[in-house]
């Protein structure tokens, strides 16, 4: 069993690290999640052009 060291998951990622997004972003046409702003930009440009 694990257990994080400090208070969060993003505390103790820090602390040993390691990168973690600092949010997740929903597309609002079809509520696929992506981790960073660029890829919601892209999958908007790229699926949703049409809308």
């Amino acid at each position: 069993m694990q257990a994080y060291h400090l208070a969060c998951a993003r505390d103790d990622a820090a602390r040993r690290k390691l990168s973690v997004p600092s949010g997740v972003w929903v597309c609002d046409h079809c509520d696929e999640a992506l981790l960073e702003l660029h890829a919601l930009r892209e999958h908007v440009r790229t699926r949703h052009a049409y809308i």
